[in-house]
């Protein structure tokens, strides 16, 4: 019994060892378990400071990019104001149109290494790879878009006169009167009619901005001269979202400021906002500078009748004869009045000569180079971070003057 007993105590101790060995296992497998995760969570959370380190870091350098390419396009349009006296007549583009190829950091290493521009970033500029090294830094940097602002019809200007000699109420009918717009205008206003919607909305640009109280006839198009309407707060009555509030009677701070417009939404707002400019200096619309689109509405206010069937094609002749004459050597290829009616009657367009006289006599359009205010849209790019900015800039033959300032 004696050594029965012993046997049967050593198996228990060995018992026991082996368990307690098992729970310290167990234990160093979970410790071992906690500390590895604890190791990934510190190492994911480096990783996460050093990437965000690294986009913070790219993100300046994108910005730094941009302003590089916007001081570089604002010297390129101080440059063209010098000459413009000297040799405006022997440059048959605006150097501002050119500013895709000459502010790029393309060129600049063109010019900084001296074997002519590189073109290896301009297939990329729609992705984000690029690691170009530009001196010191990484990434590109390009101006996107330069805009003549001139060339628009400026919403706050008086200079396109007043009541029924207001020529700013027939340029902008001239934007909207294509019948492809009519199935928009007919969702626009109280009615159905896509023609009194029309002449609604440019009657509440004209309300938004003017200083009295009434409701603005139109009259150049309506020859309603009654000179009294009703008050201008009832087109604010019927608000979407049951907003309240009144017409400004003041200038628009920005475009984005007609949204506040009766009648006016996102789609007007895509397809017309291109037509129209709060920041230009003069009334007349600069018809050296304007795109197609806006030398197209000009013709369609001095045009005889409504619009036709086969205008589109008389317009696209239009455009094939005056490309011909802006590839004639200088001072041939200036786009001026004898030569605008000349175009006119090559398309053979018919157009009311007395409107076109008077816009030209008074200057609302304009075939001497008034460019003077412009919208810059400048690009930087590092990796994965990218910085644009846009500003409206005056040209005032001295430092310049800032409009306005948008960082993205």
């Amino acid at each position: 019994m004696g050594a029965r007993s012993r046997h049967t105590r050593r198996r228990g101790r060995r018992g026991a060892s082996a368990q307690r060995r098992g729970v310290a296992l167990i234990m160093v497998m979970v410790i071992t378990t906690v500390l590895a995760a604890i190791a990934a969570d510190l190492e994911n959370e480096t990783q996460v400071n050093i990437r965000a380190a690294a986009n913070a870091r790219d993100e300046l350098q994108a910005h730094f990019h941009a302003r590089s390419a916007l001081e570089l396009e604002l010297f390129v349009l101080r440059f063209q104001s010098m000459i413009k006296g000297v040799l405006g007549n022997f440059i048959p583009v605006p150097l501002f149109e050119l500013s895709g190829v000459l502010v790029s950091s393309d060129t600049m290493k063109g010019l900084l290494s001296g074997d002519g521009p590189h073109h290896e970033d301009e297939a990329k500029k729609g992705s984000y790879a690029l690691n170009q090294p530009f001196g010191d830094f990484q990434g590109s940097f390009w101006i996107e878009e330069v805009v003549d602002e001139n060339r628009k019809i400026n919403l706050n200007s008086e200079g396109f006169g007043v009541g029924c000699q207001n020529f700013m109420h027939l340029l902008m009918a001239a934007v909207f009167d294509d019948p492809k717009y009519d199935v928009l205008f007919e969702n626009l206003g109280d009615s159905r009619d896509p023609i009194r919607n029309r002449l609604e909305v440019i009657a509440n640009i004209t309300d938004w901005v003017d200083g009295n109280d009434t409701v603005d006839p139109v009259c150049i198009i309506t020859q309603d001269t009654s000179g009294s309407g009703p008050s201008e707060d009832t087109r604010y009555n019927h608000l979407p979202y049951n907003a309240n509030y009144k017409p400004k009677n003041g200038m628009l701070d920005s475009l984005a400021e007609l949204r506040l417009v009766p009648g006016v939404n996102d789609a007007f707002m895509r397809l017309f906002a291109r037509y129209f400019t709060v920041w230009s200096d003069t009334a007349g619309i600069s018809m050296q500078t304007a795109d197609p689109w806006m030398i197209q509405a000009v013709i369609r206010a001095i045009q005889v009748g409504p619009p036709q069937p086969g205008d589109a094609e008389k317009f696209q002749k239009f455009e094939q004869e005056r490309a011909l004459m802006m590839a004639m050597p200088p001072p041939l290829n200036k786009l001026s009045m004898p030569v605008f009616k000349q175009l006119l009657q090559s398309a053979q367009i018919p157009y009311d000569d007395a409107k076109l006289t008077q816009l030209d006599q008074k200057k609302f359009i304009r075939f001497d180079d008034i460019s003077s205010v412009y919208r810059i849209t400048a690009v930087g790019r590092v990796n994965d971070a990218s910085s644009k900015i846009t500003i409206v800039w005056r040209d005032n033959r001295a430092q310049g003057e800032i409009y306005y300032w948008r960082e993205e």
